[in-house]
């Protein structure tokens, strides 16, 4: 066999390949998207409508949505490959959704219903009000589980879970009956379990909704949240300089206590210099035995004698000595 054959053969077999993934594909693609089996209910079509979006969609918003009704189901991944490749191929066999010759590529493809509206679960719940469809794989936004709901008993169109997920991250939900005509989220496997197709694409020239749309009620931010970063540091200088200057007061003060005391000692002196002569404040006691004039009151003779007042002599008197026996 030549090298022109070999390349030959190979090119043959991947036309062969495509052929049959084509054959496929159309094999899976839901019938419906053709010829849809779903019957008319004046209340349903006048609440939802077909608007700029091809046919058997119904428009919300700038979003063209679509949901199988011939009953055919699949995995929750299968369901998603399906909305992107298999839909998106079928919209361009579509005429009524090409402007002259060119197919109007809607923005950023065909995609699994992301329920992030209220419009969507009022469709949700019309489809299982109305037709008794349910079942539908859905993806969640990002921001589902960090919103916060008003809890005012007011109606805002936000799904519960039915039962509430094993894990914060996880991504396959189906519509399920909560009763009363409500619908509610269940988790499923994402592999195991089959569930209808339910498919969305934004219609050109418009953005593609990134946040939820539902009512909720922000939680009122306490002190630490509403400050910003420049505030934090700014409470914090001002701290730090707030207990520099007491530290600095109460610094000053037992400074100003030291003084205080020193001075105090200084100006009591222990001695007092006069005419160069040191003289003490204390009184010494006296050693010397010398005789010192004193008054020493006299007993009156008489009464009337007012010269009883005599100045005497007073020798200071030295205790006798014992002398000691040896």
């Amino acid at each position: 066999m030549t090298y022109d054959n070999l390349i030959l053969l190979c090119f043959i077999s991947f036309l062969i390949l495509i052929n049959a993934q084509q054959h496929d594909d159309e094999k899976d693609l839901p019938q419906d998207l053709y010829q849809s089996i779903r019957s008319s209910k004046s209340s349903f079509d006048a609440q939802f409508q077909r608007g700029q979006c091809p046919d058997h969609f119904f428009q919300i918003g700038n979003e063209c949505l679509y949901f199988a009704t011939d009953g055919k189901k699949y995995s929750w991944y299968q369901a998603q490959r399906v909305c992107i490749r298999q839909i998106t191929r079928s919209l361009e066999r579509q005429t009524s959704f090409v402007l002259g010759k060119t197919f109007i590529q809607p923005t950023k493809g065909v995609r699994q219903l992301i329920l992030n509206t209220p419009e969507k679960t009022k469709i949700l719940q019309a489809l299982f009000r109305e037709y008794d469809e349910l079942n539908y794989a859905i993806q969640l936004p990002t921001d589902y589980n960090t919103l916060q709901r008003c809890h005012d008993d007011k109606e805002d169109y936000w799904p519960n879970y039915c039962v509430k997920p094993e894990s914060p991250n996880a991504t396959c939900f189906e519509t399920s009956e909560l009763g009363s005509n409500h619908i509610c989220l269940r988790q499923i496997n994402c592999n195991k379990r089959y569930s209808r197709l339910a498919c969305e694409f934004t219609l050109p020239g418009n953005p593609e909704l990134t946040a939820s749309k539902f009512r909720h009620c922000p939680k009122a931010r306490g002190l630490h949240q509403r400050l910003s970063v420049w505030a934090w540091v700014l409470v914090a200088v001002g701290a730090m300089l707030l207990l520099l200057l007491i530290l600095g007061g109460i610094l000053a003060f037992i400074r100003n206590s030291k003084t205080e005391s020193t001075d105090i000692k200084q100006s009591i002196p222990e001695r007092r210099s006069t005419g160069g002569q040191i003289i003490d404040d204390v009184s010494r006691p006296r050693n010397d035995s010398f005789i010192e004039p004193m008054l020493v009151r006299a007993a009156p003779s008489n009464v009337s004698d007012t010269d009883y007042l005599q100045l005497q002599s007073l020798k200071r008197v030295v205790p006798p000595t014992i002398p000691t026996t040896k």
